[in-house]
């Protein structure tokens, strides 16, 4: 494997601003499945090209918006590549004629999308009555920005917004942690223990264990960036490090439509 340069994986990596942040790191790799080449480059040279940069094989390949670069996706992240597979590019790319708009992070926002929807029914979710909008978080319920953002879930169904939430043990896999947000998951009334959970200085949790895919949704946040919580994706796939004011979320989403 080709040595990947430090701004390779600075292109490749995802900070978060204001939010609580991991404890440890779990390496974690996901699955791969390669889409069919275009048919002006071979596909075996492009696949070969991409792991021995990034480590993994694409997992999909097309014509990107500028001519003849293809945009890879790959790791859940977007960048580009000559068709003769010589030149890489990390970086987004805008649309001019579009008042700017950037279609790189439109691709980063369908590859978001996919990651979370096979979680949709395991989200502890909290639905606006009048739902225009919904937000997927997150979460950990150690993490004091998590617990501000909960206080305001309220304020956010009122303006019709939906929250979703997705576990994300900042401890990592197989800490007490990761025990206790299975122990909510797995409770009779999600919903009321992970509000517990973050209303209280030091909860208290019965071990409550079931079929759940708590490791699976805190590897797929890692795979997407997620390096602290809270961690909020949009409905159009826009991702938000960390914790904004409810008034201030509220915005950003309606201003996203």
């Amino acid at each position: 494997m080709e040595k990947v340069s430090y701004a390779v994986l600075m292109a490749l990596g995802f900070v978060l601003s204001v939010g609580c942040t991991a404890e440890t790191v779990d390496e974690a790799s996901p699955s791969t499945q390669t889409a069919a080449a275009t048919p002006s480059v071979e596909q075996a040279t492009i696949v070969s090209r991409v792991k021995s940069i990034v480590g993994i094989e694409p997992d999909t390949i097309a014509n990107a918006p500028l001519d003849g670069m293809l945009e890879i996706t790959a790791a859940n992240q977007v960048f580009y590549m000559s068709e003769d597979a010589n030149y890489m590019l990390f970086g987004h790319i805008y649309d001019l004629n579009a008042g700017m708009k950037d279609l790189t992070e439109v691709a980063l926002g369908k590859v978001r999308l996919d990651a979370i929807a096979p979680f949709k029914d395991d989200a502890i979710e909290f639905k606006a009555d009048d739902e225009q909008h919904v937000i997927t978080v997150f979460t950990d319920y150690t993490c004091g920005y998590c617990k501000k953002l909960h206080r305001e879930v309220d304020e956010l169904n009122e303006a019709g917004i939906t929250v979703r939430y997705l576990a994300w043990p900042r401890a990592g896999l197989g800490t007490e942690n990761y025990e206790n947000m299975v122990s909510i998951w797995c409770s009779d009334d999600p919903k009321s223990a992970l509000t517990k959970a973050k209303s209280i200085s030091n909860p208290t949790f019965s071990g409550e264990s079931c079929k759940n895919t708590v490791a699976e949704q805190f590897t797929a946040g890692r795979n997407l960036g997620v390096r602290g919580t809270p961690a909020i994706i949009f409905d159009n796939g826009k991702m938000v490090p960390g914790y904004k004011p409810a008034s201030v979320l509220i915005q950003d989403v309606f201003e996203s439509e």
